[in-house]
């Protein structure tokens, strides 16, 4: 075979060598990510420690990390679905409520019978039983995510542990497609894109969780601490937050809290919106250098284009390529 075409083989080769990994593609991506972002502290610790033991530390850390916002839902939905599914709405209060609301009070007004007549018909006991199938769908969804969580965690504990042979095992391969100092800018830059993005992803969740502090606790909800750090850590699922805020307006709707259940799904989707728009792009562009709108049409161009994933590939593609082609 030329040696002119020799690296298309080899890449042709590695791109279906990595086919049946494609199903497991989010969580193996995820696990790359946590561990460039964490390579820092891996290094720092094995100064003090064996390498697997360092890995299995930061794996633990951001075990607790991940199960945080689960802990979190169930203890507060865990008291909260029995009363749901035997609930029943006062509708009289509810419709007297709404239609005293400032703004939106007097159109509410105008049709106060097809209020009472929603009301009467979406009873939570009445959603629950209508809903079982979809309910049942989300249960096998959270198991599945719950399978993939675990898989990432393994695969990131074991690239920490042997961060050197894969390191070495990357440079190696990129070395038989391109030059030596082009696979070191490369993995340079690749590196520092991941680590702009976790960065951004966590500065994300930082601002959910501290603007949803003062909402809920002002709009009086139940243990709205946990309710903040759900909606916090939530919020690297796409819809995540949007779940955890119907779930506090509902349950501040069952305790005849209409204009507070109101005011926490709109103004907490406000909150997460500016956060997906402004912050997260804002926070990766900084610590990457790189335009705001360019790291914003990265994240939801790697979401159109490859799903959850995407979330992190996406940026993580165009800052590295930016990055090669014009910064150096």
């Amino acid at each position: 075979m030329s040696r002119r075409l020799d690296p298309w083989f080899i890449a042709l080769l590695a791109a279906v060598g990595l086919l049946p990994f494609v199903p497991f593609a989010v969580p193996i991506v995820a696990a790359l990510a946590l561990a460039a972002a964490s390579l820092p502290l891996q290094v720092r610790l094995e100064r003090s420690m064996p390498a697997w033991l360092a890995a299995s530390a930061i794996t633990v850390g951001w075990t607790l990390l991940a199960a945080l916002p689960l802990f979190a839902l169930g203890a507060l939905l865990a008291p909260a679905l029995p009363r749901l599914a035997q609930a029943h709405l006062d509708v009289a209060a509810l419709t007297k409520a709404a239609i005293g609301a400032p703004w939106i009070g007097p159109l509410l007004a105008a049709h106060q019978q097809a209020l009472a007549a929603w009301l009467e018909q979406n009873q939570p006991s009445l959603l629950l039983q209508r809903h079982v199938a979809e309910i049942r769908v989300v249960g096998e969804h959270l198991l599945n995510l719950l399978v993939h969580a675990l898989l990432a965690l393994a695969i990131l504990w074991a690239v920490l542990w042997q961060r050197a042979h894969v390191a070495h095992a990357l440079r190696s391969s990129l070395g038989r497609v391109i030059s030596p100092a082009l696979a070191a800018r490369v993995e340079h830059h690749v590196l520092r894109a991941t680590q702009a993005t976790i960065i951004g992803t966590v500065g994300l969740a930082a601002w959910d969780l501290l603007l949803c502090l003062p909402l809920f606790g002002l709009a009086g909800m139940p243990q709205w601490y946990a309710w903040s750090i759900a909606v916090g850590m939530l919020s690297v699922i796409p819809g995540g937050t949007g779940v955890a805020l119907v779930l506090g307006a509902a349950l501040l709707a069952t305790r005849n809290h209409l204009l507070a259940g109101l005011a926490v799904l709109a103004l907490g989707h406000v909150i997460t919106l500016s956060g997906d728009v402004l912050v997260k792009p804002k926070l990766i562009g900084s610590a990457g250098h790189a335009p705001f709108l360019l790291v914003l049409l990265g994240i939801f161009g790697g979401l159109a284009m490859f799903g959850m994933v995407g979330l992190i590939l996406g940026p993580v593609l165009v800052l590295s390529a930016r990055a090669v082609v014009f910064e150096d």
